[in-house]
């Protein structure tokens, strides 16, 4: 089995059951990270490694995503070899052989309060202290993590198996606290994930069990980054001097995510993404820059990824959506003509997230049953930061206990740090 999950909710599903009866009188909430915001623990027999100063045998569980120490070289290649996906079958991709993974810490917040182990890439934990301090919330009852392999869309096995795990958790949660629904939290990739849950799940369902659901810099619509993680790799943010974007390509390219995330041709029509050998590439013409680019296997995992809605206005629950702007956000990529697509190209910029194109992000406008729509702009305002801004902590935490600063930010147009 090369997705292995720990056992908790029930024998078969896994979690993390409390024996506390919980509390009655708050709405809890589940935290839904984006991609590369679940810390991913692996456990790897491989009888071959790309270096001879590469394990082939962790001895146990050791943590993959994120570590840092393997981030730099020469551990990087070993670590994409680990960590890289099989995609000989993409309607089955998964681990490559003698490699388990699984997330860390279902229903509990470790795995997505920090990304590494010592500490220092901060993800939900500012949020979640600032959830802690309101009356009756507690980490693991009524603040409760639902972290993914971010590697996987929703329609793979991987990402089905983690829809039945999220339906258990967020029953649970409804159930430690007095039978009170469930307010989802998302982030970034982790809204077009709950948009394809709350998609699948029956009307009475939500009307029981679901508050509301929070949309934290949704990227419904793609991101341009995307394309670049697939053409010449994308290093999440680290500095390139330490690691190499072309080492972390291998892995992008067997990632469906990183598919999933590319501008879809419906929303971006006919805008140049991409310029490389006198030639413009747009949204329409993905199966060509495959082609172009030599991506194994490319058109297929992006085929496969588009049966998979990023979006859908229609998810039957209220929806509140935050998002920055006015950051400079990488909208389109030119690249050199001798170095396609070996190199870094000059990126063209836009308005957006730093991270979320302005135009993906403005889509959760169109949520048939939208309550609130916020904006943040300035200091805090990326993509990540967002995460760690007080007003937008405030904003939370006023929502799922009915605080006067909500209605105090309702006539707004932007919070303000």
């Amino acid at each position: 089995q090369d997705q292995v999950e720990s056992s908790g909710i029930n024998a078969e599903y896994g979690g993390s059951y409390h024996n506390s009866t919980g509390n009655e009188a708050v709405t809890p909430v589940i935290l839904i990270p984006g991609i590369c915001g679940s810390q991913i623990d692996g456990w790897y027999v491989k009888s071959s490694a790309p270096h001879y100063y590469c394990s082939k045998d962790s001895k146990g569980w050791t943590l993959l995503w994120l570590c840092l120490d393997c981030m730099v070289p020469p551990s990087l290649s070993c670590w994409v070899d680990t960590f890289k996906l099989d995609i000989a079958d993409v309607r089955n991709v998964r681990n490559r052989e003698g490699v388990q993974t699984k997330v860390n810490d279902f229903g509990y917040t470790d795995g997505i309060g920090y990304l590494d182990e010592h500490g220092f890439v901060v993800q939900f934990e500012k949020l979640i202290v600032g959830l802690e301090k309101l009356p009756g919330y507690q980490r693991g009852i009524s603040i409760r993590g639902a972290p993914y392999d971010f590697r996987y869309t929703p329609n793979t096995e991987v990402g089905k198996q983690y829809m039945i795990r999220l339906k258990y958790l967020v029953e649970e949660t409804y159930e430690l606290n007095g039978n009170s629904p469930v307010m989802l939290i998302a982030h970034s990739m982790g809204n077009p994930y709950t948009v394809n849950f709350l998609t699948t799940m029956p009307q009475s369902w939500k009307d029981k069990y679901i508050k509301g659901y929070v949309s934290l810099a949704g990227v419904f619509g793609g991101a341009s980054k995307a394309i670049r993680a697939l053409v010449s790799g994308e290093t999440e943010g680290m500095p390139q001097i330490i690691v190499d974007p072309l080492t972390m390509r291998e892995f992008e390219r067997t990632a469906p995510s990183i598919y999933w995330l590319m501008p879809p041709a419906y929303l971006w029509g006919n805008t140049t993404l991409l310029r490389a050998n006198n030639r413009n590439y747009t949204a329409y013409e993905y199966d060509k820059l495959m082609e172009d680019t030599k991506i194994s296997k490319g058109s297929e995992l992006y085929a496969l990824a588009k049966e998979a809605p990023l979006f859908n206005a229609n998810i039957g629950v209220d929806v509140y959506c935050i998002h920055g702007k006015d950051q400079p956000t990488p909208l389109a990529f030119d690249y050199k003509e001798d170095k396609f697509p070996d190199s870094q190209p000059d990126t063209l910029t836009g308005d957006g997230d730093g991270t979320v194109n302005i135009r993906s992000l403005e889509l959760c406008k169109q949520f048939k049953r939208l309550r609130d729509y916020k904006t943040v702009t300035g200091f805090l305002a990326t993509h990540l930061e967002i995460l760690q801004r007080q007003d937008v902590i405030q904003y939370i935490g006023d929502l799922v206990t009915g605080g006067k600063q909500l209605e105090k930010l309702t006539d707004q147009t932007e919070l303000v740090f």
